[in-house]
């Protein structure tokens, strides 16, 4: 049976990106496992990296802001002999952890800590651990570069960490979404951006100062498309938080064009052309050197 280990917190961020994503939101959780569908690829690539870079059967591994419980189950699929250890600071997502994990045969190795990563995160694992992983969650961290040291102390010589994060490349094509409004995408792209979304940040300087070598990054764009019906969900899903976050932002045709790409994609039957979403993403596999490399590291000397 999966188990459960909690930790106080009470973190209020006003910063995009930053703070535990809503409690008991029923459509992020949907938003986030239609992206995880379309993520595949990108999701088992990063994992083979992970498995090549460490090398070894891990037997400890840690989600670090586990979400729905898409990477969770992926990592106790991908690597049979590992407990993992599954982070995440709302209960509502441990709750959606807990029923994948279990619908995945997988729940017997699958532990959830209700813990934010503000907090004192690394208290309720165990001493070390074989493998990290954090998918587009670091940057809901306050002091990201305090948990990558946290991570990095954590990992046993030999241990890896996965992070991915957006690149904040997006794009819509056609640009009128399907609507009479020609523009409306990039209306649409640039006023996210002027909020700060998609959070895209960059940590291979901070996990080179951490203390991992090497750091590998690669970049890849994910693409989704309206016409099957879980392509058109996702983009009702992200359109429609879109929306309501741009509500003081954009002019009324733009929301009246947003509001009639929303009834199409609704529709069983969306009118006109598919409409195709692009997103940048990109994955670090950090390597925590052991003692010796470590010191050849800082030291420039191989002794």
């Amino acid at each position: 049976m999966t188990s459960m280990k909690q930790a106080a917190h009470d973190h209020h961020h006003t910063r995009p990106g930053h703070g535990p994503a809503p409690r008991n939101d029923g459509d992020l959780a949907e938003l986030l496992d239609l992206d995880a569908v379309h993520a595949a690829p990108f999701l088992r690539e990063a994992l083979e990296a992970a498995a090549a870079a460490l090398g070894r059967d891990p037997r400890e591994v840690v989600d670090l802001g586990a979400g729905t419980g898409t990477g969770t189950v992926a990592l106790a699929n991908r690597f049979a002999e590992a407990r993992v250890h599954a982070l995440d600071a709302s209960a509502g997502m441990l709750e959606r952890v807990r029923a994948s994990s279990s619908k995945s045969g997988v729940s017997s190795r699958v532990e959830t800590h209700l813990v934010d990563l503000d907090d004192d995160w690394p208290a309720g694992l165990p001493g070390s651990v074989d493998l990290a992983w954090a998918a587009l969650s670091l940057h809901h961290a306050t002091d990201a570069t305090r948990v990558l040291k946290e991570t990095f102390d954590l990992l046993r010589p030999g241990g890896v960490a996965v992070l991915s994060e957006f690149t904040g490349s997006t794009a819509y094509s056609p640009a009128s979404l399907g609507t009479t409004s020609a523009t409306l995408g990039e209306h649409l792209v640039g006023a996210l951006a002027a909020r700060g979304y998609p959070v895209a940040a960059d940590w291979s300087k901070a996990l080179r100062v951490a203390g991992f070598a090497p750091v590998e990054r690669q970049e890849v764009a994910i693409s989704v498309s309206s016409a099957p019906a879980d392509g058109a969900r996702f983009l009702e899903l992200q359109l429609a938080r879109s929306r309501q976050l741009l509500a003081d932002d954009l002019g009324p045709d733009d929301l009246a064009a947003i509001d009639a790409a929303l009834v199409s994609l609704a529709s069983s039957l969306p009118a006109g052309s598919p409409i195709h979403y692009t997103s940048g993403r990109v994955f670090w596999v950090a390597v925590r050197p052991d003692d010796r490399e470590a010191d050849t590291i800082a030291t420039g000397v191989d002794r």
